[in-house]
């Protein structure tokens, strides 16, 4: 501690911190924007301009944020100040920012919402209405000071120095046993103790750098830095029903380390940050990885029963998920031995977070909602049997029995999921065989139509005779248009992609134009003209290809409509 900071303790002058949670909120705030902004900006391919518009907003609502949070971060002007009559503070809710000593009748240091407060309750002398305002929910006779711009320090010779002056301006013994600071002191000695179990967590950053390390990699491999396609996260172990049906459990495992964008990156690797480091030092190293990897591995196999049926799923919301419900099980079990403060903290803030995920899953298509909740129940799970460290003597003689019994309780749930899960809707890897032919086959179809134009034209142009092209329509060009048709013929789409009557167009097209090429010609005596050798049919092939065609041209033109008027 230095000599400005003692001098301001003397004065009983008390200062923000940056190293106060509000502090700490404010860091992660821009972490999260920042990893937005460099990913709307990074991925900007079609509309430059729509991304810089996105990054600005978000530059501006998170902006507008901070202002409100440095406003209580000021650090070098006193947030609170004490003196013989009575505290001031700007932080005061309510309108009166300064209240005499003798005016309070009592103080206490509230929990809310997992934010510690010092309340005060003003005697009915100071002439207050103790009720609620209806329309901001202030209670001018109930005023508070939020505690989450001082660091726990702070926050502790605040509530003393309080505690002091209400003793010699009211007399109080249980002031001057300084018993209200308790509350705050129980909870930093036990976060003190709970961080000195795992100094560095460094497995929680270890998967961290994993997890963003193999993003990095597909990135620059080809992959998508918005929005990756299925089909390349399917091709780097991407989660399928059908794929480990037929024996490819190994997806299980590496689509915790996929993510389908930086977006989706972001929040996972935030959510891991944030209660990572506390599971694994409540769990140890070990036990913190057999949580993240079991949990992860049961939600994928929970997921192969709905999303993973017909659609690829990946990322590490699940082992995220199952972190959060093995601490929300590890607290509510120990609750009555943790300072209450803490308690409430985490069960109200992991339960907000939780509730408030499952119901954006809910609300959202392609999110993969089954993964969070088998994650959830499996941490919750893995909580009930691994021993946590608040008792270090119960956790040595546990550890080895219940890690084994956890480690095979994983195995068997998920071998039981992928032995309960219903025949996949979807064969995923033959779909995107069946895609990757059709974009082949029209590629392929459109060279091909162009090279019979350039032979008319040069048929035109007299560079080549009639009998001459009648030949090589089927010695050149008709083995090109099978080549096409052999393509066409393994490609497939969803029966839901709109793109289905196109590759059906194509494919019947492609036929007919191969067996008119490939259809022998005749000459007349004294004719350079060729005649099909057999005409009726040559003429229902025109006839069926003119209608093909006018279809295609009415699908062309309303593409083209729908694309000016977006």
């Amino acid at each position: 501690m230095d000599q400005h900071q003692t001098a301001k303790e003397g004065s009983d002058a008390f200062y923000p911190s940056e190293h106060s949670r509000l502090g700490r909120v404010r860091r992660w705030m821009w972490m999260g924007a920042a990893f937005g902004m460099i990913g709307a900006l990074a991925g900007a391919k079609a509309s430059l301009a729509g991304a810089v518009f996105a990054a600005t907003f978000v530059l501006a609502v998170v902006g507008t944020i901070d202002w409100f949070l440095r406003r209580r971060l000021v650090t070098d002007r006193a947030a609170v100040v004490l003196d013989g009559e009575g505290i001031q503070s700007p932080l005061f809710t309510g309108r009166a920012k300064r209240h005499l000593w003798r005016d309070v009748a009592q103080v206490s240091v509230e929990s809310d919402y997992g934010a510690p407060r010092l309340r005060f309750r003003l005697a009915g002398s100071s002439g207050c209405r103790d009720r609620r305002d209806f329309w901001t929910g202030i209670n001018p006779c109930r005023p508070a000071i939020p505690l989450t711009s001082f660091d726990p320090l702070a926050q502790e010779r605040l509530v003393e120095a309080v505690s002091r002056h209400l003793h010699r301006v009211r007399g109080d013994p249980d002031m001057a046993a300084g018993g209200l600071a308790a509350p705050l002191l129980e909870e930093r000695e036990f976060q003190a103790r709970l961080k000195g179990l795992a100094p560095i967590p460094w497995v929680t950053w270890l998967l961290v750098a994993l997890n963003v390390m193999v993003w990095g990699v597909a990135v620059v491999s080809g992959a998508e830095v918005r929005a990756t396609p299925a089909h390349t996260l399917f091709a780097w172990g991407g989660n399928a029903a059908s794929a480990v049906q037929q024996g490819e459990w190994w997806r299980l495992l590496t689509a915790l380390f996929l993510h389908g964008g930086v977006v989706h990156l972001t929040m996972n690797m935030l959510g891991l940050a944030g209660a990572g480091i506390m599971v694994e030092r409540i769990y140890g190293h070990r036990l913190f990885a057999l949580i993240y990897l079991g949990t992860g591995l049961v939600g994928g196999a929970a997921s192969l029963h709905f999303s993973a049926q017909q659609a690829v799923s990946v990322g590490a919301s699940g082992a995220v998920f199952g972190i959060t419900g093995a601490l929300l099980v590890g607290v509510f079990q120990h609750r009555r031995r943790l300072p209450k403060a803490f308690g409430r903290q985490t069960l109200v803030g992991i339960g907000f977070f939780v509730f408030y995920s499952l119901m954006q899953g809910f609300a959202h298509k392609g999110v993969d909602n089954a993964a969070h909740v088998g994650g959830l129940l499996a941490g919750a799970m893995l909580a009930l049997v691994l021993p946590e460290r608040f008792d270090m003597a119960h956790f040595a003689r546990n550890l080895q029995r219940r890690a084994v019994a956890a480690g095979a309780l994983v195995l068997v749930t998920v071998a039981a999921l992928i032995a309960a899960s219903p025949p996949a809707a979807l064969d995923m890897q033959r779909l995107f065989d069946g895609h990757a032919a059709f974009v082949r086959g029209a590629s392929e179809f459109d060279v091909a139509v162009k090279a019979l134009q350039r032979e008319h034209e040069a048929i035109e142009a007299g560079r080549i005779g009639v009998r001459e092209a009648d030949e090589r329509s089927r010695t050149v060009y008709a083995p090109m248009f099978a080549r096409v048709v052999e393509e066409l013929s393994r490609a497939a789409l969803p029966p839901s992609d709109p793109r289905t009557a196109l590759l059906e167009d194509l494919r019947r097209m492609a036929e007919l134009i191969h067996e008119s090429l490939a259809m022998e010609s005749v000459f007349r005596p004294g004719s350079d003209e060729p005649e099909p050798i057999d005409p009726v049919r040559a003429e229902e092939i025109e006839a069926e290809l003119m209608e093909i065609g006018a279809r295609l041209e009415r699908l062309r033109r309303h593409a083209s409509e729908a694309r000016s008027e977006r």
